[in-house]
């Protein structure tokens, strides 16, 4: 009897499928359709925010007030957009003229600390306490949808919180092997591998018996059976479609792991991912490397735009019109270059926002010539003298919004930055 998993599941499937308690898979595939995904590109370390937000006085060149900014580079800019330019970074040139109106840059960002710990828990949850789930964990868990793998993590952070069953961990090259099971057989104490065919047979008759269970259940009792059955089922979807993901061709660099991420979202498997941007950002020494970094992480960024631009959409002819990709950092550096020519912790930091439901062409918020940051007005996103000083809470707000979840029941009493969002 060579029956796959997935052969057997099905059985189990149609049975859950008739009951009350459940939807179908092509229920699921209707639920997630015209959901925005959300692709988090992080840098840990905490990156020189001053490319994003240059200082420089009217010939374009020389640094103002109280910020260095490295030799050799000056101010470059195209509609509403400025960064700084260099010898050294010739594709964020590239990249900002062929996207600018898919692109805003947020300046100023306050992340209420200058430690790494605190500060990447207050970048991507907008809070200090540890229940609090981070941005794509919430996007993923509170959606329409019911993804296979809802915030896949292939690097960076992650703030699971009290949704930790919407995150998985994909990095590592354990994907695959969480995916069949082979991976209890390669921890310390390995586990027992049982054969396909029993494996499967197992499986089949927890899934009749969680089916039984939840009949004659209420409330938390049967919540606890629909979750068992809908991960069994989710990992019944993944095992059937691994190929046609290509999970197995998966590469290592941050664009590979892009691609990989976006390809998961176009079938329906994921809605968020969070990659990790190579590269050595606590720049405390040597600052001058920072434009490499840069530019290497702009080469990959510019390259996943094309890819989002000529790739066909789940609901949307393409694929740039449903993905949200985020480019940000735990903690911004000093204006001023220490002893080392290297930049030390600084709360305040630049992020960047391209894609699907973004007001492109724009910078919000602001810092003045000493990178202190400026306060704005939320609804507009320009610095003003009447508004409020612009939080990482602010920021991750306003991307719950644009993944379509009210942020008051989230984060209570959080003002988002609704001028990113376009219309």
């Amino acid at each position: 009897m060579n029956y796959s998993r997935r052969r057997i599941l099905q059985g189990a499937a149609a049975i859950w499928g008739a009951t009350t308690f459940g939807r179908s898979l092509s229920a699921h595939a209707e639920t997630i359709k015209g959901e925005r995904k959300f692709l988090f590109c992080f840098a840990g370390g905490g990156w020189d925010a001053t490319p994003l937000d240059p200082k420089y006085g009217a010939d374009g060149f020389s640094p103002v007030g109280g910020t260095d900014m490295d030799e050799d580079t000056w101010r470059a800019e195209i509609g509403n957009l400025s960064w700084s330019g260099g010898l050294d970074r010739p594709n964020m040139d590239r990249y900002f003229q062929r996207w600018v109106n898919k692109t805003a840059l947020i300046r100023g960002v306050n992340v209420h600390s200058a430690g790494h710990e605190a500060g990447m828990k207050w970048m991507m949850t907008g809070t200090s306490s540890s229940s609090y789930p981070d941005w794509p964990t919430t996007l993923a868990a509170f959606g329409q949808g019911d993804y296979p793998m809802p915030h896949i993590a292939f690097g960076g952070p992650a703030y699971p919180g009290n949704q930790g069953s919407a995150l998985v961990r994909g990095g590592g090259g354990t994907l695959l092997d969480l995916i069949d099971g082979s991976i209890v057989g390669a921890v310390d104490e390995p586990s027992p591998v049982f054969s396909t065919p029993a494996d499967s047979i197992m499986d089949a008759a927890v899934y009749e018996r969680a089916v039984e269970f939840a009949e004659s259940r209420e409330g938390l009792g049967l919540w606890r059976a629909e979750d068992l059955m809908g991960s069994m089922e989710r990992n019944m979807e993944l095992e059937g479609r691994r190929f046609e993901a290509g999970l197995g061709d998966n590469g290592n660099s941050v664009l590979d792991q892009c691609v990989m991420a976006v390809e998961l979202m176009r079938l329906g498997l994921s809605r968020c991912a969070m990659v990790s941007i190579p590269g050595g950002w606590d720049t405390h020494g040597g600052n001058q490397r920072v434009g490499l970094q840069m530019d290497n992480f702009f080469d990959g960024l510019n390259e996943l735009m094309e890819h989002l631009a000529r790739t066909p959409g789940r609901s949307a002819p393409w694929l740039i019109d449903e993905v949200v990709v985020v480019g940000l950092s735990e903690l911004g550096r000093t204006p001023k270059f220490n002893g080392a020519v290297g930049r030390d912790h600084w709360p305040y930091t630049s992020m960047l926002v391209a894609g699907s439901g973004v007001r492109g062409n724009r910078t919000f918020g602001g810092t003045d010539e000493g990178f202190i940051a400026l306060p704005c007005d939320f609804e507009t996103g320009q610095t003003n003298s009447s508004g409020a000083m612009l939080g990482t809470e602010h920021v991750g707000t306003a991307l719950l919004q644009l993944g379509g979840l009210d942020p008051e029941k989230h984060l209570p009493g959080v003002q988002p930055l609704t001028g990113l969002i376009k219309g």
